[in-house]
């Protein structure tokens, strides 16, 4: 029952958005299924380990967090900004021939997952979703067992969600002209400086 209902949490509370949605559908369009998914992985990485501070109770973790929030959130707004910029400086290069693809994706796959992972884990608000959704489901857990099965649901529910994302928008990839990639380059780009820009003012208020 505490497993199904970490599941739901993580459905409703971590739908694919903001940055790491971007660079999911960007990188599944433009280097293939793998490399969306694996973007994916990186954020669910994170939320898990947000998700483990607030089901076992590690307060001092999480009093941490909540101290340094501004300039963590501050250091993910300029990461999330950086990224921006080297989207639209960055040349196409995606190839039709999808061997070449796919090899060229086994090099990167580190530097997808790790890319997102920083983004989600620089956002401290993340703990404060999980512990008002665990509030809002009437969710105590009463011992280890219980809180690893909270976890868990959490964790197998994001990756069901960036498993749909990255296998839906890499559907689309045949679809896009040349024209069509770069659009979608300069698109992703703009968003994720624009949100790297609401980021960075947030944590200067």
């Amino acid at each position: 029952m505490i497993f199904l209902k970490g599941l739901l949490i993580s459905l409703i509370f971590g739908i694919p958005a903001g940055a790491i949605g971007v660079l999911c559908v960007n990188r599944s369009i433009e280097k293939g299924f793998t490399a969306g998914f694996a973007t994916g992985l990186g954020s669910s990485l994170a939320d898990t380990i947000y998700a483990v501070i607030g089901a076992f109770g590690i307060t001092l973790i999480s009093d941490f967090l909540q101290l340094h929030e501004k300039i963590i959130a501050l250091a993910g707004g300029v990461l999330i900004f950086a990224y921006g910029i080297v989207m639209l400086l960055q040349k196409n290069e995606r190839k039709t021939v999808e061997n070449e693809v796919v090899k060229k994706d086994e090099t990167g796959l580190l530097s997808y997952f790790l890319t997102s992972f920083s983004i989600a884990v620089l956002n401290p608000a993340t703990i404060l979703t999980f512990m008002i959704a665990f509030t809002s489901f009437g969710i105590t857990c009463q011992n280890f067992c219980q809180s690893l099965s909270l976890v868990v649901g959490i964790f197998f529910g994001t990756v069901i969600w960036w498993l749909t994302i990255s296998f839906t928008a890499s559907r689309f990839s045949e679809k896009f002209t040349k024209k069509g990639h770069l659009v979608l380059k300069i698109i992703c780009g703009g968003l994720l400086i624009g949100f790297g820009i609401l980021c960075v003012s947030r944590s200067l208020i």
